[in-house]
């Protein structure tokens, strides 16, 4: 069997078993199998194929099509062009959340056009993807705290911090939401968070890939998908600086109320929403000054 015969038989199986984007997923698992990037690849198609390397592949598309996310078979994803390890005990980072990073790092560049010493924290901060690439783009002497409620999680987001070489610079919480910013009377500067905001009864419905294999903590947002905003919301006035950003993601048809609550505040001298490439309010974003 040569490398293209491999990738028409991947594709071929994913395709009778329903899979999307077939194609995409077979060459992928073949790259990862094959330890090769696409350029290899498709310079190698008619080679033939290591005798024991269909078996690998085999078992990377067989699990992928028993619903298995692919990014948790290879143990990565993508981020702002870094690369993280990803794991069930992790919510897998997605696109939209990149535009979330871009837009907090514009405005702090804006409100501290010269080197300052900012405290940024993210809140439920699972894979570390947020914080840690902040981390890389932002500037030296800015420091992070990063609070999640799973162990598990922080332990994965300090690996992908090593595996960057921020770790010294962000500090790793187990706690609930904002809880141990105000246990320890810390002002934060830059405060973000992609928070569970899924309705609870929308999450029996999501996709099998998601529903049954990503952590639930990551994506039950209560009975209304509110219930993380509501709380961090009412506790803002005590952890944010006297000039300070606040960068969240949020579900579909959430943004309008999200920024009405962070008017309501009255913290805020301006509050907007930020659409991902879809269109859809994705973001919302309150400048404090």
């Amino acid at each position: 069997m040569t490398t293209r015969e491999a990738l028409q038989k991947a594709s071929r199986f994913l395709q009778a078993e329903n899979i999307e984007d077939a194609l995409f997923l077979a060459e992928y698992a073949l790259r990862h199998a094959l330890g090769w990037d696409r350029t290899t690849l498709f310079s190698r198609m008619n080679e033939p194929l290591p005798a024991d390397m269909w078996a690998r592949v085999e078992a990377i598309i067989r699990r992928r099509a028993a619903g298995e996310p692919m990014q948790y078979i290879i143990g990565e994803q993508e981020f702002y062009g870094l690369t993280f390890e990803v794991n069930p005990d992790v919510l897998i980072p997605r696109p939209e959340t990149e535009l979330l990073v871009e837009e907090v790092l514009k405005q702090a560049h804006q409100m501290w056009p010269a080197t300052n010493n900012l405290h940024i924290a993210d809140i439920g901060t699972g894979s570390g993807a947020i914080v840690v690439t902040l981390a890389v783009e932002g500037e030296e002497n800015w420091a992070y705290t990063a609070v999640d409620i799973a162990q598990a999680s922080l332990d994965t987001a300090r690996r992908n911090a090593e595996r960057h070489g921020v770790e010294s610079r962000i500090r790793f919480v187990q706690g609930d939401l904002l809880t141990p910013l105000l246990e320890s009377g810390q002002r934060v500067d830059i405060l973000v968070s992609n928070p569970p905001y899924i309705p609870s009864f929308d999450v029996t419905q999501l996709d099998t890939q998601v529903k049954d294999h990503e952590p639930l903590r990551a994506l039950d947002g209560g009975e209304d998908g509110f219930d993380f905003y509501r709380r961090m919301v009412h506790e803002l006035p005590n952890v944010l600086a006297e000039r300070a950003i606040v960068g969240w993601e949020v579900g579909i048809h959430q943004a309008e109320t999200v920024r009405a609550w962070l008017v309501d505040t009255g913290l805020f001298a301006r509050v907007y929403i930020v659409d991902d490439l879809a269109g859809i309010g994705r973001h919302v974003i309150g400048i404090k000054l």
